[in-house]
């Protein structure tokens, strides 16, 4: 996993296809996003996909890789901690996403169709 800060200040997380000395390509790269809660007084950290899998045609699901020129962001070493991780997972994989409290297990979820 890799973390960086692309052109315009985002900070993304993803996958490492590759590596060179002008580019790295990473696989389904998710935007970290922090704003504070003003009521709690504590940072809610949210993660949205660079692009959202419903937009990717059914046969090329497995096809998301992005390459970013490396005069044009910032890479980090830094290593996320298990969290993180495990929030990227699960917007990568939908059905690894845990059922919440009170909806039985094997309850279809609702679909949401984005072009209706």
């Amino acid at each position: 996993m890799i973390t960086f800060v692309d052109q315009i200040g985002r900070t993304v997380i993803g996958e490492l296809v590759s590596d060179d000395k002008n580019s790295i390509t990473v696989n389904n790269p998710v935007v970290m996003y922090v704003e504070p809660n003003a009521q709690q007084g504590q940072l809610q950290v949210q993660s949205f996909p660079y692009l959202f899998f419903e937009f990717l045609a059914n046969d090329a699901k497995d096809k998301n890789d992005w390459t970013f020129c490396k005069s044009s962001i910032a890479i980090s070493n830094c290593k996320l901690n298990d969290a993180i991780v495990q929030q990227y997972k699960n917007i990568n994989n939908p059905s690894s996403i845990v059922t919440p409290a009170g909806v039985p297990a094997n309850q279809e979820p609702e679909v949401i169709k984005l072009f209706d």
